[in-house]
């Protein structure tokens, strides 16, 4: 079956993009690896499923980063900037949970992976290590119960 991203460029040179680059993306279909996507309306490229932490629909835009152009030409995408631009961006994340639930959280090291995917979008690793940089410029205090914001 044939859609309407058929025009789209699979294969590029390497130098095509830079890596962590953000782009525009629009999904256009669902595979066993992931999520295919539109790069800036002109490249197809694909999000590895282990990496997507949200329920999408075709025809959704978001914005990405290129990852990595592969030896076959082929652009792989992360939905999440680098490691240290995600955790940056998480800590805003946590405060605001932490203010609308009054100070306090039972979200902490203990905490399911799945509940913090669902409740922040990001994986257990990226979460810790908001926690701890929160907790190391002295927002935020971890206790046995979970995580309470300081003020």
């Amino acid at each position: 079956m044939k859609n309407n991203y058929d025009y789209l460029i699979e294969h590029v040179d390497a130098d095509e993009f830079s890596r962590w680059e953000e782009v525009d993306l629009v999904v256009y279909a669902f595979t066993d690896l992931g999520l295919k996507v539109a790069i800036n309306d002109e490249y197809t490229g694909l999000v590895y499923s282990n990496q997507v932490y949200d329920q999408y629909q075709e025809g959704q835009k978001l914005k990405g980063y290129i990852t990595g152009v592969r030896e076959d030409g082929r652009i792989d995408v992360s939905l999440q900037p680098d490691k240290g631009r995600h955790v940056h961006s998480t800590f805003s994340q946590i405060l605001d949970h932490l203010k609308s639930v009054g100070g306090k959280s039972a979200f902490g090291d203990k905490s399911s992976p799945e509940d913090i995917k669902r409740e922040f979008q990001v994986s257990k690793k990226v979460f810790k290590q908001a926690i701890g940089g929160l907790y190391k410029q002295g927002k935020i205090k971890i206790t046995d119960q979970g995580i309470e914001l300081l003020e």
